[in-house]
């Protein structure tokens, strides 16, 4: 009996070994996963997290967690061995970076070390109206295990549609949006580009923009001479609300504009006479509006004076000056104006094309009563924005009348159509005018108050005799000198 009794403590202790060495709890844990990538979904802002499952055969689910300061803190477990995706709908990423990690678990509860860490992106947007302009900014995207390979800034005004503004490369993480206006919600969104196609979305910033109404565009109506003066004028978008601007010059050969004059007023056409400018010389103008800061908004385009030149080379006048190009919608028409001793007229009709005349002397000889002579270009702008075209006069270019007088010896009065009248050639108009032709007796034969008139060899009677004659000219110049000059003709007859 107690020999039965003793195999029966031996047989339980063996049972109880076997039975112990068969239930031993399995505390290996899974492989980590890979965490593959992460984003926002702006329109609701959960964040989507996406990974590569873990390689070992014994997986139950996987843990969900925030990581902060190299630490885990666990939100969810999602118990299905297969899932490669979860939605995180307490997610604050619309409101601050998050970063995520995750890890497996075993059916013995064993949970892997944790996965690669990735962060959503959080998008700051604030307006430097100073600038005008509207900085985004954002952490940036880790970038691991999938490359990043840049950024792009998708933009919305007055919650119209997205569209894309710009790109960056993937080492930047800000972006300006320029031009922006006044009054306007601006919305601004980033989204990570990485290889294979995925995005990785920000939060949607926004905001609303007050400040003044910077001027959407200044025409630069001409630059034209008058009293002395280069006078100016500009016309302002009528919606701008900008006060203060900067009238801007530069000499023709110079780069480089500065500042003439500051003006601070609320009308939106603006004169200016620059009383330093020398009206010989051809110089560029521009307006450029400035906001509160005293930062260029709008330049206007720019404005040249004309610059007429006058040389008098081989008996004709050659003008020359340089066309008005510096007008939007370029030149509808030039005209020459002209004094020769009676006031300004217009003289003769130019091309848009032109910048060259010549001008024969002789064409003019007959017009001139005075001293001098003077001439400007006007050139008148195509339609522009304003619907109001500008014109711009050049510098009066002016000189002094060649008083020249011609008295030819001979001349054959035979109507043979040559050399058949004999007159004093001038090379002016006089304001008086007397020429008396005599015979050797001192017998008038002609007589005339008028330069324009000629003799003809003939007296009252008929046809005067081959030989020489007397003449006396008297004439008083443009410029008031009196000349008196007499001398003789030969008349022949050829017949």
């Amino acid at each position: 009996m107690a020999s039965l009794y003793k195999r029966l403590i031996i047989l339980l202790l063996v049972s109880s070994v076997i039975h112990t060495a068969g239930a031993q709890t399995d505390i290996n844990p899974p492989a980590p996963p890979v965490l593959r990538f992460l984003t926002l979904h702006p329109e609701t802002g959960y964040t989507e997290l996406q990974w590569i499952k873990s390689p070992s055969p014994d997986v139950a689910g996987y843990v969900i967690y925030y990581f902060n300061n190299n630490e885990g803190f666990a939100i969810d477990t999602v118990y299905n061995p297969n899932a490669t995706s979860y939605i995180n709908t307490g997610s604050a990423a619309r409101f601050r970076e998050e970063k995520y990690v995750i890890a497996a678990i075993d059916s013995s509860g064993n949970v892997s070390p944790l996965s690669n860490p990735l962060n959503t992106i959080y998008l700051t947007v604030t307006a430097d109206t100073c600038l005008g302009i509207i900085r985004a900014g954002w952490n940036q995207y880790t970038g691991s295990p999938v490359n990043l390979t840049g950024y792009t800034i998708a933009v919305s005004e007055n919650n119209g549609d997205f569209y894309e503004k710009g790109t960056v490369d993937p080492g930047k993480n800000s972006f300006s949006i320029e031009y922006i206006e006044p009054g306007v919600s601006y919305c601004a969104a980033v989204r990570a580009v990485l290889e294979g196609g995925l995005i990785s979305s920000s939060n949607v910033g926004c905001l609303t923009v007050d400040m003044l109404r910077n001027p959407s565009w200044i025409n630069a109506d001409f630059a034209t001479v008058e009293d002395g003066l280069i006078k100016l004028s500009f016309t302002v978008d009528p919606l701008s609300e900008s006060t203060k601007y900067n009238i801007e010059r530069k000499a023709a050969t110079d780069s480089v504009f500065r500042i003439i004059k500051t003006l601070t007023t609320s009308s939106k056409s603006i004169l200016y006479s620059d009383p330093e400018a020398d009206v010989t010389k051809r110089y560029i103008y521009r307006l450029a509006s400035l906001n509160s800061c005293g930062n260029v908004t709008k330049y206007s385009n720019p404005a040249s004076n004309i610059l007429a030149e006058l040389a008098y080379e081989n008996n004709k006048l050659i003008l020359k000056w340089n066309k008005y190009n510096r007008w939007t919608y370029g030149i509808s028409e030039q005209t020459l104006y002209a004094d020769f001793g009676n006031g300004y007229a217009g003289f003769i009709s130019l091309s848009p094309a032109d910048s060259v005349l010549e001008i024969p002397y002789k064409d003019i000889l007959y017009s001139i009563t005075g001293k001098n002579f003077c001439f400007y270009i006007s050139a008148i702008e195509a339609a522009d924005i304003t619907g109001l075209p500008g014109q711009s006069i050049s510098n009066v270019v002016c000189a002094e009348a060649d008083e020249k007088i011609f008295v030819p010896n001979t001349f054959t009065p035979d109507n043979d159509g040559k050399n058949d009248y004999f007159s004093p050639v001038l090379s002016f108009t006089p304001s008086s005018y007397k020429l008396l032709i005599t015979d050797r007796r001192n017998n008038i034969i002609f007589e005339s108050s008028n330069p324009g008139e000629q003799w003809d060899g003939r007296n009252r009677s008929g046809p005067v005799p081959n030989g020489v004659y007397l003449w006396y000219l008297s004439v008083k110049t443009p410029s008031g000198k009196d000349i008196r000059k007499s001398g003789t003709i030969t008349v022949i007859r050829n017949f």
